[in-house]
């Protein structure tokens, strides 16, 4: 009867006076049906008390969330006021590149599933009929930045060249090298052997600038120079020491279309230069004038690597006409091209580096058609020769063809 007694304390809030002697004079079974009517009391006041809590809990919740979400609402008004869509867009752009740079595991669940959109980057024939104008651009700029208008000879822009017939006038420059007539405009930059380049600061990011070459070569052919300069073999890397490697990753024969990766060296304690660029191609079947239009994109085949930093703002149109026949000797050619090397550079090194690199890789380009020419010369006196001259101009074919099956096409 004594546990009985501490059981029944147990689940009284005001326990009475009860003495045992008292206990022992109740029936035998009612104190059972106390102590169980008490912890049923017990057992609804519980489950009561618990509902409420997590009633409680609930609300308190919700309205923290509330006040969140409307601070949030706050924020995304305040920011949406003080910068434009676009700007958002373009800070939202940069994260996913960021995001993209640093995953490699999402950069490998995009080659699975990833599918590259032609259409998006494919560039109508409209826009290709006003690039392959960009020769006449050339010309309007050489009379107006480089002729003298009293003699119709040309200015000199930082040095002079063998077989140009410069103004001799009394009031001419010596040096037309970045003059403009106002902000923005194309400003003679340099001039090589049968080359001249313009140059124009570009319109949102100071310090850097987009570059127009024009050019005449009497000794290449427009097949040769298209051939050489877009090739992607390993003759590439024979005559072209800034490429560390180069290869197709995608094409679309329907529409002239194709996806290139391309490595570039850069100088010690610099990084070298990837591009993942999407071009196009498109000859008049009229004048044999050749458009080429390059420009970066993002395809699931390219991840970027760690060990070289990726150019995301390029773009360059070239424009080949021949003089006659894309087969026969003699071109103009016009080269347009920006691209962001994502480091801010002093603007001396820029110059510099742009009047070594373009005339180098142009000369280099040159020699690599008349070196191409020269393997796929007919060999009509190699067949009437002695067997081991024939035996010598064998091999020279054999190495010549396998750069040729690795480039069946002029634009590949």
């Amino acid at each position: 009867m004594g546990i009985l007694s501490r059981s029944v304390g147990l689940f009284s809030s005001n326990r009475p006076n009860i003495t045992i002697q008292q206990l022992s004079t109740f029936p035998r079974h009612g104190g059972f049906k106390v102590i169980l009517s008490r912890f049923q009391n017990f057992k609804e006041k519980f489950i009561f008390e618990s509902i409420l809590f997590l009633r409680n809990s609930i609300l308190q919740v919700d309205y923290i969330t509330s006040l969140r979400l409307k601070r949030m609402n706050s924020l995304c008004g305040l920011y949406t006021r003080l910068y434009e869509k676009e700007k958002l867009l373009e800070i939202m752009r940069s994260l996913s590149r960021s995001l993209r740079s640093r995953s490699r595991r999402l950069a490998w669940g995009a080659t699975v599933f990833g599918v590259f959109d032609w259409e998006k980057h494919k560039v109508l024939d409209d826009e290709m009929i006003k690039f392959s104008r960009d020769l006449e651009t050339c010309q309007h700029l050489t009379k107006n930045t480089l002729t003298c208008v009293t003699c119709g000879l040309r200015y000199a822009i930082e040095k002079r060249i063998d077989d140009v017939k410069y103004c001799q006038c009394k009031d001419a420059p010596s040096s037309v090298y970045g003059v403009g007539k106002e902000k923005g405009d194309w400003v003679p930059f340099l001039e090589r052997k049968d080359i001249i380049v313009w140059r124009k600061e570009h319109p949102d990011l100071k310090g850097m600038y987009i570059y127009k070459m024009y050019g005449r070569f009497d000794d290449v052919s427009a097949d040769e120079y298209l051939r050489v300069q877009l090739d992607m073999s390993e003759f590439r890397l024979n005559w072209d020491t800034s490429t560390a490697q180069c290869f197709v990753l995608e094409r679309k024969a329907e529409t002239n279309q194709e996806v290139y990766y391309w490595e570039v060296n850069w100088p010690r304690f610099f990084s070298n230069r990837d591009y993942c660029c999407v071009r196009q191609y498109y000859r008049d079947p009229v004048s044999g004038t050749t458009v080429l239009i390059s420009r970066s994109t993002q395809h699931t085949q390219c991840p970027v690597k760690r060990k070289c930093l990726r150019v995301e703002d390029y773009n360059s149109v070239l424009t080949v006409k021949p003089f006659t026949k894309p087969d026969q000797l003699g071109i103009e050619f016009c080269l347009t091209g920006f691209e962001n090397p994502g480091v801010q550079l002093p603007e001396s090194i820029i110059t510099w580096v742009a009047i070594r690199g373009m005339p180098e890789f142009m000369l280099n380009l040159r020699n690599a058609c008349i070196k191409i020419r020269n393997y796929e010369a007919p060999t009509i006196e190699s067949q009437s020769s002695s067997s081991a001259r024939s035996s010598h101009s064998s091999a020279a074919e054999t190495n010549n063809n396998t750069y040729i099956n690795s480039s069946s096409r002029i634009y590949a």
